[in-house]
């Protein structure tokens, strides 16, 4: 493709299996039909496949799945890149040209929100003090559904008293769901008084240590509130069999502080799916507590199979991971994705909050922030206060709460659990599988503050080299339940053998050293709904929707929790997937060729601006 843009080309089959369209966006020039379309078409599949082509035609789409369905009848659209090679980047590198993280402090990173005061943080007359590493371990964070009667009964105590704080404490319930709020939906500027962008603490290395900042004093309030030091959160071991419903310590509607409303009721007490997004909007959920049948053991060798993928294949290096780099200045060919945009009619794109997000933040974590959050609004209502939507900082109502939104996933006490394993994730990466973060200085000496001490709050400042050993913090998590991690032998098959008739396009050789990426930018989305979508390499298109993480052809996806609209319009995002073990698992030791295929997941429209790239670069 030599860096060129792609154009389309179409085929079309009656099988069932095959997804549906994927047009480019120029109908005049496209087999494909357009995406605006409303004729009725016969019952069949199209699929759109790019070439290298014409520059202004190359905009490409991931169609609504309600869309496709009056086109092909089936529940997904694809498009599929043959002709990848290291030729493909030629122009300037997007992920080198983050040379430097930027620096992340209280002087550059400010809550500056004018129309609302809340939920900024309340300004404290006292200098913030720096952090000081805890002394001994005391708290041995355990899995919440073998929490004891005792330790249940404490976790209660804790959560009420801390919800029965004035919301102008700055260690109440009300106040610490407002810290996740004002950080994930659109509260703080980055350097406001020079560059005025958006600052987000997803979508890039800063996910894992501030959200392990953020835990961590939440717990020690919890801890002070009932005079307990050795108070520690349990954690929703959803990564474990045993594990894979939400607790029933949080289920109990009655008098119990840990319940919250605004979840899906229906699939509180049903297998989870930590690939949930893919998973067809009307595929039946299958019971925790029900007959463990073959839909059941597939349901939870997928979920292992996710996990693996997501701390073992897909996790090798600190980019991997935890993330790219936070860089406020990479405009991400912002500009030329604009020009191709204005030329089609379309809105501006909004900067890219951050960089890119590594598999601890976009696989698991996401799929169960839209499980446990609401589906929308009563059916046949519209989403307002009055339906129980939240208010989201670009004034529209959002009825995916709580968990479902990042403007509102801290309201319900369910998060802090999820989050504390996915913390126990990255310990677990850091210690037995052996992964190291970054030594970046922009990274390790990032700070945040926190407010510290329920009887006298104080600010708190804790750089990111404070937070990389629990034990700094004082925690540790039960070594029973670690013993035996059941993901780490999972097997993944590949579901298409290799040999003659397998799809073909050119990969570049690995270089010492360093591993294969394949980079897809330009994604353009709505950030306000639910996206995603998958990307596999080596399938032909009838096969591509079957892939899962439980096949040797997946390569990661793209997956995101909503938030508000950047001021009112859509996001460019990227990808970066490490992909030495795909590559090497469908090429083996020939000389042979591979496709990249893009599959969707959610009803949503998302527009791919620019072709993706497979590079050779350093895993840190």
């Amino acid at each position: 493709m030599n860096g060129a843009m792609a154009s389309a080309a179409c085929g079309s089959s009656t099988s069932p299996l095959l997804p549906a369209v994927a047009p480019a966006a120029s109908a005049k020039s496209s087999a494909c039909p357009s995406k605006k379309t409303t004729a009725t078409f016969p019952r069949r599949t199209v699929w759109c496949r790019a070439a290298g082509g014409r520059d202004d035609d190359g905009l490409l789409w991931l169609p609504r799945r309600d869309m496709l369905s009056t086109l092909g009848g089936v529940a997904a659209g694809l498009v599929g890149y043959p002709g990848l090679a290291s030729g493909a980047a030629v122009e300037a590198n997007p992920v080198e040209s983050c040379r430097k993280g930027d620096k992340v402090n209280e002087n550059l990173v400010k809550c500056t929100d004018p129309n609302r005061e809340f939920p900024c943080p309340p300004p404290s007359p006292a200098k913030a003090v720096d952090f000081t590493p805890e002394s001994t371990v005391k708290r041995v964070r355990q899995p919440a559904h073998l929490l004891s009667p005792e330790n249940q009964e404490k976790y209660k105590e804790a959560i009420a008293k801390m919800k029965a704080l004035p919301a102008a404490h700055p260690l109440s319930f009300a106040a610490q769901a407002a810290i996740h709020e004002s950080y994930c939906d659109g509260h703080y500027r980055y350097d406001p008084a020079e560059k005025n962008r958006p600052f987000d603490v997803h979508f890039s290395w800063i996910f894992a240590p501030w959200h392990r900042m953020y835990i961590h004093f939440y717990e020690k309030a919890l801890g002070q509130l009932i005079g307990d030091d050795t108070f520690a959160l349990p954690y929703w071991n959803w990564d474990a069999p045993a594990g894979m419903v939400v607790p029933p310590l949080f289920r109990d509607p009655f008098g119990n502080p840990l319940y919250n409303k605004n979840r899906e009721q229906s699939r509180l007490d049903k297998l989870v799916d930590l690939d949930f997004l893919n998973a067809p909007t009307d595929a039946p959920l299958i019971p925790f507590d029900g007959p463990k049948d073959d839909k059941y053991e597939a349901l939870v060798n997928k979920n292992l199979c996710t996990m693996y993928q997501q701390q073992i294949r897909g996790g090798k290096g600190a980019r991997a991971f935890l993330g790219e780099k936070l860089c406020s200045d990479a405009d991400a060919r912002l500009k030329e994705i604009n020009a191709r945009s204005k030329k089609r009619g379309g809105q501006k794109v909004k900067r890219d909050k951050t960089k890119s997000q590594g598999s601890l933040e976009r696989m698991a974590h996401t799929a169960l922030h839209v499980w446990v959050g609401r589906s929308g609004p009563p059916e046949g209502t519209t989403c307002s206060a009055d339906t129980g939507g939240v208010l989201g900082h670009n004034g529209a109502y959002t009825c995916n709460n709580d968990m479902g939104f990042l403007g509102s996933a801290g309201r319900d006490p369910l998060f802090y659990s999820h989050h504390s394993n996915v913390d126990r994730m990255w310990h677990i990466w850091s210690t037995k599988l052996g992964g190291e973060g970054f030594k970046d200085p922009e990274w390790l000496d990032a700070s945040f503050v926190f407010y510290d001490g329920v009887e006298n709050p104080r600010p708190v400042r804790i750089k990111f080299r404070d937070v990389l050993d629990t034990r700094n913090l004082g925690y540790t998590y039960d070594a029973e339940s670690e013993k035996e991690l059941p993901w780490v032998a999972s097997k993944i098959n590949p579901l298409v053998p290799r040999g003659k008739g397998a799809p073909r396009a050119a990969a570049p050789a690995k270089q010492a050293g360093q591993q294969r990426v394949l980079v897809i930018q330009g994604i353009e989305y709505d950030p306000n709904v639910e996206n995603k979508f998958d990307v596999a390499i080596g399938v032909p298109g009838d096969q591509a929707s079957k892939v899962g993480p439980d096949h040797t052809e997946y390569a990661g996806s793209f997956a995101v929790v909503p938030s508000s609209k950047a001021g009112g319009g859509t996001l460019e995002g990227r990808i970066t997937l490490f992909v030495d073990d795909v590559l090497d698992d469908v090429m083996g030791d020939r000389d042979t060729t591979v496709d990249v295929v893009l599959v969707p997941r959610t009803d949503e429209e998302i527009k791919l601006h620019l072709p993706p790239t497979i590079e050779n670069q350093s895993q840190n």
